[in-house]
């Protein structure tokens, strides 16, 4: 069983950001066993890095997405998004060099934050999206 798996419940209706929040989740369960499993911190750092770097790919592609729909809650959703960034990097520079338990813990954090965000906050927005556009639509935009 992975750390964090997918529930149908997380899916806002929009191909493009589920898949994205697939592959965060996925990341995640990486660190996860590479904590777990004590692997050699260069190589859990590197995950790290890379669940920094799809965030904020995710992430700018959400905040386009507001710009383009005028979204109202946009400077509190990238207001959650910049905590969220902030929190791994954090995790980077002092919590997994102090402690496995302590990196753990943050994770665990971040898993929650995460499943929180993705009920709550960007359901609102994707129901917002989809009141404007076609899903269709939407998921070209995403895709570039």
């Amino acid at each position: 069983m992975a750390f964090f798996e997918w529930k149908e419940e997380y899916s806002g209706g929009i191909m493009g950001i589920d898949d994205q929040h697939r592959k965060i989740i996925a990341i995640m369960n990486e660190l996860f066993d590479g904590i777990k499993l004590a692997r050699n911190e260069e190589v859990v750092k590197s995950v790290l890095k890379e669940l920094i770097q799809y965030a904020d790919y995710h992430f700018a592609l959400e905040e386009g997405l507001f710009t383009r729909y005028k979204y109202s809650e946009e400077s509190d959703h990238i207001a959650q998004h910049r905590h969220f960034i902030e929190k791994i990097r954090t995790l980077i520079i002092e919590d997994y060099t102090e402690s496995r338990d302590v990196a753990l813990e943050t994770l665990y954090y971040l898993k929650n934050w995460f499943q929180g965000h993705m009920l709550k906050t960007d359901m609102s927005y994707c129901r917002y999206f989809k009141l404007r556009e076609s899903v269709a639509e939407i998921d070209k935009f995403i895709k570039g």
